[in-house]
């Protein structure tokens, strides 16, 4: 009766050193393989370089005029944190044409990340999280965060 388990036994410490290993070099391959996938998901403020289309859609709800805003314009981004473009606007119905913007950008390892925008009257502040666009060039989503305004927007390349 004693002498299945002893079998057994004996079977299962025959085949686990093997099977131990086969499972280890396993787990290595697999870590190995998606290696490549897992470093194509650093981002950086080089991601954000050349001309970019730039648009907000927002609500002020305290900042005056107090009503709905709408800016759309082009911007260079340098790669390095840093931009300036022109842009038009709508500002609760008031029209602005050709408005100078500036402003800076930073991008954390996880794609995500800040842009401030310098307006001539005031200055907008939005988070950002980076996305893959359909010809390999990343382009920002936005949120407003600033006190007063609900509103979002976007920096997409601009396609040649």
């Amino acid at each position: 009766m004693h002498l299945v388990p002893l079998k057994l036994f004996a079977l299962v410490t025959l085949f686990a050193k093997p099977l131990s290993r086969f499972f280890a070099l396993s787990v290595l391959a697999i870590v190995l393989h998606s290696a490549p996938v897992f470093a194509a998901d650093v981002c950086s403020n080089a991601d954000l370089r050349g001309a970019y289309v730039y648009s907000v859609n927002a609500t002020s709800l305290t900042i005056p005029p107090v009503g709905p805003l709408a800016i759309l314009g082009k911007i260079t981004l340098d790669g390095k944190g840093n931009f300036a473009g022109t842009i038009d606007g709508s500002i609760a119905g008031e029209i602005l044409p050709e408005v100078p913007i500036s402003g800076t950008y930073s991008i954390a390892d996880d794609c995500t990340g800040s842009l401030t925008t310098i307006y001539p009257a005031f200055t907008a502040h939005f988070s950002l999280v980076l996305v893959d666009g359909v010809d390999h060039r990343k382009h920002a989503e936005l949120l407003s965060t600033d006190a007063g305004t609900v509103g979002t927007g976007a920096v997409k390349p601009m396609l040649h």
